[in-house]
């Protein structure tokens, strides 16, 4: 999730504060149902980058803009198809959000890539699919677990990209916000290529 503007949320919330606290026009109480509607049409115009990262360069293969929040599951496939058509892709590890068993039947049957996404959504007790049974089963053994944990290589590409080409998105539109993050995935490519 990136920020719709310049100024953080955590910065608008503490200004908020201390505006009460130092003797400010003091507001009534909130309910919790002003707090949701507020936070809910807050988290609609969020912009959100959903990426396909190769784990040794951080390159970007393939990357998806969306608005607000939401699954992230049904961005699986498209972006797994995309990084597969740029570079030979074997194993792809994901996190919980992105466990489904049809995400892991299309990685598996379709795209014949071995795919590592933790079974933990959904109700407590042994997974109803296959691959997911799978998944539960082989994320205990070390050598599963120890290729899961280069996930976090994902992690640390979003943070290069908040850190060196900004965590807020100045447009108004939608459709601005998706271009915006798009052309960040373009210059960070290019950072990258020219650090070679």
């Amino acid at each position: 999730m990136f920020e719709s503007h310049g100024v953080s949320r955590y910065f608008e919330n503490r200004r908020r504060q201390n505006r009460v606290k130092s003797g400010g026009k003091p507001r009534r109480k909130p309910t919790w149902a002003s707090v949701n509607r507020r936070r809910s049409k807050t988290t609609r115009r969020l912009p959100k980058l959903s990426l396909a990262v190769h784990a040794a360069s951080h390159l970007i293969l393939a990357a998806r803009a969306t608005t607000g929040l939401g699954n992230d599951h049904p961005h699986f496939v498209p972006l797994l198809q995309r990084a597969a058509s740029r570079m030979r892709v074997r194993l792809v590890v994901a996190d919980a959000g992105y466990d489904s068993e049809s995400n892991h039947r299309a990685a598996r049957q379709s795209l014949k890539i071995r795919s590592l996404i933790p079974a933990t959504c959904g109700r407590p007790g042994e997974p109803k699919g296959y691959y997911r049974r799978l998944m539960r089963r082989r994320m205990k053994r070390n050598p599963d677990k120890k290729r899961y944990g280069q996930r976090w290589q994902v992690e640390t590409v979003n943070s290069m990209v908040k850190r060196n080409l900004s965590s807020a998105c100045r447009s108004r539109s939608a459709w601005g916000r998706k271009r915006d993050l798009l052309i960040r995935v373009v210059a960070h490519n290019l950072m990258i290529v020219a650090n070679l």
